[in-house]
């Protein structure tokens, strides 16, 4: 199984493929989407992960995926610049599981 990470920011893509983490940078929540239905449809994907700041400008369309699909686990990492939560772990890990 793979990660996949589907984001808007260059930065996080570069990082991403050094450590062999295929990607897709997106602009929109159309892009968002069409990038999301490429990724799930990968039998080889296992997570995708998704950048807060992309996350931000496209709830609606993420979270109605996160919904749609149990496999690949679809989750939110935290983007450059931005401050990471102290309980952000346990609240991926409650996401992820689906603990309410």
């Amino acid at each position: 199984m793979k990660f996949y990470l589907i984001t808007d920011n260059s930065d996080a893509v570069t990082g991403m493929r050094l450590a062999g983490i295929e990607s897709s940078l997106v602009n929109t929540g159309e892009e968002c989407s069409a990038a999301l239905q490429e990724a799930v449809k990968n039998p080889e994907t296992g997570i995708i992960l998704i950048t807060q700041g992309l996350y931000e400008r496209c709830p609606q369309v993420i979270d109605e995926m996160k919904k749609a699909v149990t496999i690949p686990l679809i989750t939110e990492i935290p983007d450059y610049g931005v401050e990471f939560e102290s309980d952000a772990i346990t609240r991926y890990v409650i996401d992820a599981i689906g603990i309410a």
